[in-house]
């Protein structure tokens, strides 16, 4: 055995026995080396696209095994439907956000709202739906009432106007993300936002994002796994996109004063 190899078993052992937790329990550590910013992200939106099969139907059975079925009836709005072992049925509605969308001449949904602003509503007449949430306004329903009454064009994409802002103001939004966020929206995003982040992000950034993939790469889907990146997952992009929005917001409405 050459003494380069001595040395490195020596500090090999000293490693793993400081990675070991009180109690003799071993913490997780990478489990590899990094594979670099396109291979760590092109793993990431694979394991993404495995993991929601939700969104991979517009209608239909969305998944089926022995016991129980997954339902799609619309966006954000499914059924689970099975059999318990004891012989007992189940039929649930589902709804993963609220929504508004609009069927032949009939607007349709699901909306959560907290009893007191229900009640709220109650107080005024409503000649539009636009009108009953003017008070109050349930996440993604403002969106939604753009849609259905052609405001801000015909689609709730309005957002990406800032694909068009000036470079400062680019790169404004780029320094207030968290990497830790920043990285889950690079998985789900697609091309157009990984091509903004390229143009506007400095060395130093795209280093820190390269190892926060890596970090959620090798820690999986599990929250529980992901001491590096804040605690979040593949699972967090909701957490993740209105953390964004709200973001964008912030600095649109500071361009606007400019």
């Amino acid at each position: 055995m050459g003494v380069r190899s001595f040395f490195s078993r020596i500090f090999s052992f000293f490693t793993r026995r400081k990675k070991r937790k009180k109690g003799g329990e071993e913490e997780s550590p990478p489990v590899r080396e990094s594979l670099g910013y396109k291979r760590e992200l092109a793993e990431l939106r694979e394991k993404a696209d495995r993991f929601f099969v939700t969104r991979k139907k517009t209608g239909g059975l969305v998944h089926e095994t022995k016991f129980y079925k997954l339902q799609k009836n619309g966006p954000k709005l499914f059924r689970l439907e099975g059999k318990e072992k004891g012989g007992r049925e189940y039929s649930i509605v589902v709804s993963t956000g609220n929504f508004l969308s609009l069927q032949g001449d009939k607007i349709s949904g699901v909306v959560f709202l907290p009893e007191a602003e229900l009640n709220r509503i109650l107080s005024y007449e409503h000649s539009d739906l636009k009108s009953v949430f003017s008070r109050f306004q349930p996440e993604d329903i403002e969106d939604d009432l753009k849609v259905l009454y052609g405001e801000n064009g015909s689609n709730a994409e309005s957002w990406k106007d800032f694909y068009n802002w000036e470079p400062i103001w680019k790169q404004q939004v780029l320094i207030r993300l968290k990497p830790s966020i920043l990285s889950l929206l690079l998985v789900y995003m697609g091309a157009e936002f990984e091509q903004f982040f390229q143009s506007n992000s400095t060395k130093r950034l795209k280093a820190i994002i390269s190892d926060e993939l890596y970090f959620l790469n090798v820690s999986g889907n599990q929250k529980e796994n992901s001491p590096y990146t804040e605690n979040l997952s593949l699972q967090d992009f909701e957490k993740a996109k209105r953390e964004f929005f709200r973001i964008l917001e912030q600095i649109r409405i500071k361009r606007g004063k400019t």
